[in-house]
């Protein structure tokens, strides 16, 4: 019995030391982890925030995906570019995206700091655990991503909830080139969250009247121009790198028809995802990711409308062009 007793204590004592060097009773915090929840508002609908005290101090900040990470390309990267960040004249040196902690030490060099944890994400309300992950980038950290988009911080939470990156546009210099659209995201299944788009009219710079969609709209509203796809022979294929270049027109429901613009022609296609794509005449709406915006004489962002450079360029639905409107 003795032999028994001393053999068991033995086992008792590798035990424990096993235990101990893996951390079972270490007095070290274990890993905090991110909680990510839902906030529900009349215009976006159920939409992601950061929840939790292990936000630090994020608490119900929005979140936000890009379109231009498509698949295993970040469009939102580290890299470096001039671009303006309190006006076209200010213009400093900017990344995409960087570490969380940057937003939390006041660092304004990352343009919009990714979310990320260093546990696995929790879901909080409204969140589906299922669509939550993570992927790990160098030099940001292990980023959390909702059905497969990774997510990106940009402004504080507000009261009405006014989220400043919703349908913000940045595609080439002096805005920022990171050449695509942000959305907020949709808890239910993790697509873009547009909301309601709005149709105007522009005026390009030859004069012509043209349709535009209002981005920017929480921030600086800024005419953006559309544009509709024409078949050509030999011409109207579009391959992953031509379509990477077009965003269509996301819309939660029917968009709003601006002055001049004819409303009986305005009109949605379902786009797959819960969303709705834009269509005037029948063709669906795409802005561009290359899309040139204008300066006044004094430099400053001219929000009546862009270039409209897009036009002549291959697209989804064969050569874009702008939709002209009559006046």
């Amino acid at each position: 019995m003795r032999s028994l007793s001393v053999w068991s204590v033995a086992v008792i004592l590798v035990a424990l030391l096993v235990l101990s060097s893996l951390g079972a009773f270490s007095s070290a915090p274990a890993k905090r982890a991110t909680v990510v929840s839902s906030i529900t508002s009349s215009k976006y609908g159920s939409v992601l925030v950061v929840d939790g005290d292990a936000g630090g101090g994020l608490y119900r900040f929005p979140l936000y995906e890009f379109s231009g990470d498509v698949g295993d390309h970040f469009g939102c990267g580290t890299a470096k570019a001039l671009a303006y960040d309190l006006g076209a004249k200010e213009s400093v040196p900017l990344t995409c995206t960087g570490p969380q902690g940057d937003l939390l030490a006041d660092v304004s060099s990352d343009d919009w700091p990714a979310l990320t944890t260093k546990g696995a994400p929790i879901a909080g309300r409204g969140v589906d655990a299922h669509l939550l992950g993570t992927i790990f980038r160098r030099g940001i950290g292990r980023q959390i991503t909702y059905a497969g988009h990774p997510l990106y911080l940009f402004d504080p939470s507000s009261q009405p909830f006014t989220p400043q990156g919703e349908n913000f546009m940045e595609t080439v210099k002096p805005l920022p080139p990171w050449h695509g659209y942000w959305y907020l995201v949709s808890a239910r299944n993790g697509a873009p969250s547009p909301g309601v788009a709005t149709l105007d009219v522009e005026s390009l710079p030859n004069g012509r009247r043209a349709l535009a969609a209002e981005e920017d709209g929480n921030v600086y509203p800024i005419e953006a121009t559309l544009y509709s796809g024409t078949a050509t022979r030999g011409q109207s294929s579009c391959d992953a790198a031509c379509a990477s270049e077009w965003t269509p027109l996301l819309t939660s429901a029917q968009p709003h028809a601006g002055p001049g613009v004819n409303s009986a022609l305005v009109s949605t296609a379902p786009a797959g995802n819960g969303d709705y794509v834009a269509t005037y005449d029948h063709r669906p709406l795409y802005l561009y990711d290359h899309e040139q915006i204008r300066l006044s004489a004094n430099e400053h962002l001219v929000s009546s409308g862009s270039a409209g450079n897009g036009t002549g360029i291959r697209g989804p639905h064969g050569i874009m062009s702008d939709v002209p409107l009559p006046g």
